[in-house]
Formats: structure tokens, C-alpha cells, sequence
């Protein structure tokens, strides 16, 4: 019997496939580029370990102080940029002299809001196809204003809610406001109506005034899209649909001002009720 060769020993497994490579999430993924001063330092206050790297204008230096002194504790990059360099970092101008690179904001699925119970007081934004990344964000600041407790997106709307130019027009409120994902808004809705919330829509036609409807709490604004308003499904999701009021010179509102417009109106009635009273009868 002729000897094996042992320099090339026989592989029992070579039939086999090799191992698949394991996936790796692309950067873009894991970190999150935030810019403006506000959405900055709120981010900073709310999680601050989901901080990465931070760079800056030098006429920002003092006031980033705490932010360097964290970075400097937890071994984070940090480091003074001049113009162009930091408008590089930022992808944009629009940075108010200071860059954070972050973890991504956290976005939860209807279902964790679905397995609370939703109190009396709850009022609520669903977007229907906002896709000004700019609209959103003034949407989410009057969200913060007002109290909203709750943002519903759908898939195809979530890239939009979240990107960096959102966040900055945000000012800081998509820190303070949670943010629900789910994989159909129609559906998503009715799970919420379901739960007793009331959906509430919002279109120039619309025979009703917004000052005249009835509207119980707990409530969910739904915000139709610039140039198509609700969509056929959704539209059939709402409780009733109203009108803001005005002169009929201007066919409408830009829908983060219609928003703020209903937001103040909703939270008007909601503080504006009777409280229960404490004593016990």
C-alpha cells in the first residue's frame, strides 16, 4: 500500500461548503451624525453613553466643556475643527458649530406601546408619507412642545424621522418624544383604535372645523403627505377628519404648520377639562 503523502493531508470535510462570512452592519448603521446646537446638547443629556465622537468649532469650545471632559474620561475622539473641516464632518453648513458622531436613536415598535395601557391624557402624531425631512422636524419640535406622548411611522417613513437633517430641525425632540415603528400605518392604527384611541385626520376639503369637532382623548393626529394628503387607507383608519379654518385666499397650511395648529388646539381642550377631583366621596 503506497503511504499517504503527509505534507497534503486528506480534508473529510473538503465536500462541504465553507462556513458563510459573518454580516457586518454597515457604519452608516451603527452611528449617527448629529448636528445644531440643540439637538446636540439634548442628545448629550439624554444618553450620553451613545456619544462616539465629538468635533467643534473653537467659538464652541467653552460651552462644550462637560461634553470634552466626558470624552476625555471615557478615552472618546474630540477635537476643534476649523470651517470647511467641521462642514465636512456635519455634510452640510448647517452645524451651529458643533458635530456629534452617535450611536442611532432607538425607535421601538408599536407592539411596546401596544402592551401598555394608554392613558386618558395620551395624544399621539402618525405620519402618512411626510417626506420633507424638514417638515418632520418641525413636526417632532411641536410635538415636544405640546406634549405628545407618542410618533407612529411606518416602514417607508422611518429613513425620513430619523435622519440627521430631522433631527437638527428637531431641535432636540426627537430625544424627548418616543418614536414607535410598525409595518403597515393602516393596521398600525387600528391596533391603536383597538386600544381606544381615537384617530383623528386632517384635510383642507374637510366639511368639519377642527373648533367645532368633538375629539375624545386618548387621541392620534394623522399627518397626510405635502402633496397628497391621507392616503385611501389611513383616511379610512380616522375617527373624523377635520379642517383648520382660514381665509380662502391660501388653499392650505404647510403640514408642520397645520400640525402645530392642531397640537395647540388639542392640548388647549386637554388641560382645559375638569380635573377629577382628589376627595373621596
Amino acid at each position: 500500500m503506497t503511504a499517504r503523502n503527509p505534507s497534503t493531508p486528506r480534508d473529510k470535510n473538503s465536500h462541504r461548503k465553507p462556513p458563510p462570512k459573518k454580516k457586518h452592519t454597515p457604519i452608516k448603521e451603527r452611528e449617527w451624525t448629529l448636528c445644531g446646537w440643540n439637538a446636540c446638547a439634548r442628545a448629550f443629556e439624554e444618553r450620553p453613553e451613545d456619544l462616539l465622537r465629538l468635533y467643534y468649532h473653537k467659538d464652541r469650545s467653552k460651552a462644550l466643556y462637560r461634553v470634552k471632559q466626558w470624552c476625555a474620561k471615557h478615552k472618546l475622539p474630540y477635537r476643534e475643527l476649523d470651517d470647511d473641516s467641521l462642514n465636512r464632518a456635519a455634510g452640510g453648513v448647517h452645524h451651529e458649530g458643533v458635530v456629534m458622531v452617535t450611536r442611532p436613536l432607538h425607535v421601538a415598535s408599536l407592539y411596546k406601546l401596544l402592551e401598555q395601557a394608554v392613558h386618558a391624557d395620551w395624544i399621539g402624531v402618525a405620519f402618512d408619507g411626510v417626506a420633507n425631512t424638514h417638515n418632520v422636524g418641525a413636526v417632532l419640535r411641536s410635538c415636544g412642545y405640546f406634549g405628545v406622548r407618542g410618533v407612529l411611522l411606518d416602514k417607508a417613513q422611518r429613513a425620513v424621522a430619523v435622519a440627521p437633517s430631522t433631527a437638527r430641525t428637531a431641535e432636540g425632540a426627537l430625544e424627548v418624544v418616543p418614536v414607535y415603528d410598525c409595518a403597515d400605518l393602516a393596521s398600525g392604527l387600528r391596533d391603536l383604535k383597538e386600544k381606544g384611541v381615537f384617530v383623528l385626520g386632517t384635510d383642507p376639503e374637510a366639511k368639519e372645523s377642527l373648533y367645532d369637532a368633538d375629539i375624545p382623548f386618548p387621541c392620534v393626529l394623522v399627518l397626510g403627505g405635502e402633496r397628497e394628503g391621507l392616503s385611501k387607507r389611513v383616511r379610512g383608519r380616522c375617527d373624523r377628519v377635520v379642517r383648520i379654518p382660514g381665509e380662502d385666499t391660501i388653499q392650505s397650511l404647510n403640514v408642520s404648520v397645520a400640525a402645530g395648529v392642531v397640537l395647540g388646539e388639542l392640548f388647549r381642550r386637554l388641560h382645559a377639562r375638569p380635573k377629577p377631583s382628589s376627595r373621596s366621596s
